[in-house]
Formats: structure tokens, C-alpha cells, sequence
């Protein structure tokens, strides 16, 4: 089965739905405009959808980043799954899971609880601390599926708001980047273009869904 090249819906509930989202595509509308958005696609394959701040989409993937991405059906949805997704008191328990390929030797299992923060104007990147404000705080949890001769398949929950590049700018922090993640100096690996990250699953209230992947199989 080769990768998704257009969006699709894989998930339909009374509130909300999660879009299957390939790679290569941004999340939400750019101001410079031009580029293939899900944001932009979502308006138009769910015309309901138009109606609802940023088509309803809950939360972002990197351009890079395929799989789960969630869209609230209603307004009143729109702000309790924000709600839930930054962290702050929710009606709803999300979860979210996410594989990578990470370069070769990660433990087992293990966590991480760092800090995030843009870079000088212009970089593609962000900064790893060890300490910082709250608001910075990005953990993540994860265990290895499947090892390689040069990357190992690692499963990783999202603990709490995600902040930006936290699973790529994480991994590369502890000496383990993803593979073809160039802003992070990951090694290329021929079957991806885009640093090898995957929103494999994502649970509301216990519903859980997946997004498979045969890149990402273990």
C-alpha cells in the first residue's frame, strides 16, 4: 500500500471526525497562500465544515507529519477538544500516539519532560532546555517496536499539550533524530521524504482511532 497522497476522512462521530492527513500537506490555510492545505480541502469535501473557525480543526501536524489529525463538528466542540488538547480542564480524555523512526540504540522504553522554544527569527528550528516555564514543558513517553540496522520504530505518547517539534526536536536533543528529518540532521532513509513521524492514533473519551501505515508497521 503506498503512502496517502490526498486526504480522507477516517473517522465519523456526532461531534467530531479525524481526517487522515498525508504528508507533504499543511494543517490549516497559510497567509502567503499557494499551498495544499487540509484546512482548505476540509471546507471543501465537508461543506458543513466552512461554517466553523479554521474548518474545525483541532489542533496542527507539521507539514511532514502524516496521519490523525481531529476536527470538531460544532462549535461548542471546537472549544472543549482545544480545550483538552492544550492541557486545560476538558470535558474529554484524549490521548495521542504517534510512530517515528528514530536513528539506531534508543532504550527500550523511556520518557522525556523537556522545554520548547522558538529559535532567532528565520530558523526552522527550536530550542531544547532542561528547564524552563510551564508553558514550554513537552513529555513524551515511548518504547521501541521494532529495531534496525540504522533506525529503530518507536511507538510515543504525546503527554499533555504538544508543543512545537517537540517529538523531532526531542528525539535529536537525546542523540536519536528522526530518520530524514534534515532540519534535524536525521540520516535519509530512501522511503521517506519528510522526517518519518506518523499521528498513528488519536483516543477521544475512549474512542480510539487509527491511522495505519505500512512505513510504520512493526
Amino acid at each position: 500500500m503506498a503512502p496517502r497522497v490526498e486526504p480522507c476522512i477516517i473517522a465519523d462521530r456526532s461531534t467530531w471526525l479525524v481526517i487522515g492527513k498525508p504528508a507533504g500537506w499543511h494543517s490549516v490555510e497559510q497567509i502567503r497562500g499557494g499551498e495544499r492545505t487540509v484546512e482548505a480541502w476540509l471546507r471543501s469535501a465537508v461543506p458543513e465544515q466552512a461554517s466553523l473557525m479554521g474548518a474545525g480543526l483541532v489542533h496542527r501536524l507539521d507539514e511532514g507529519t502524516s496521519g490523525c489529525l481531529l476536527a470538531a463538528r460544532t462549535e461548542p466542540a471546537l472549544a472543549e477538544l482545544r480545550s483538552a488538547f492544550s492541557g486545560e480542564p476538558s470535558v474529554h480524555a484524549v490521548e495521542k500516539r504517534y510512530r517515528a523512526w528514530v536513528a539506531a540504540g534508543a532504550r527500550e522504553r523511556g520518557q522525556f519532560a523537556l522545554h520548547f522554544s522558538g529559535r532567532h527569527r528565520g530558523s526552522s528550528k527550536v530550542s531544547v532546555h532542561e528547564r524552563g516555564e510551564a508553558s514550554s514543558l513537552g513529555i513524551c513517553r515511548w518504547s521501541v517496536l521494532s529495531r534496525g540496522p540504522l533506525h529503530d520504530l518507536v511507538e510515543i505518547e504525546l503527554v499533555g499539550p504538544g508543543r512545537r517539534h517537540q517529538i523531532r526536536a526531542g528525539f535529536a536533543w537525546l542523540g536519536f533524530p528522526l530518520a530524514s528529518d534534515v532540519t534535524y540532521r536525521g540520516a535519509a532513509r530512501a522511503d521517506f521524504e519528510h522526517a518519518a513521524l506518523h499521528a498513528h492514533a488519536v483516543i477521544i473519551d475512549g474512542d480510539e482511532v487509527v491511522d495505519p501505515d505500512p512505513r510504520f508497521d512493526a
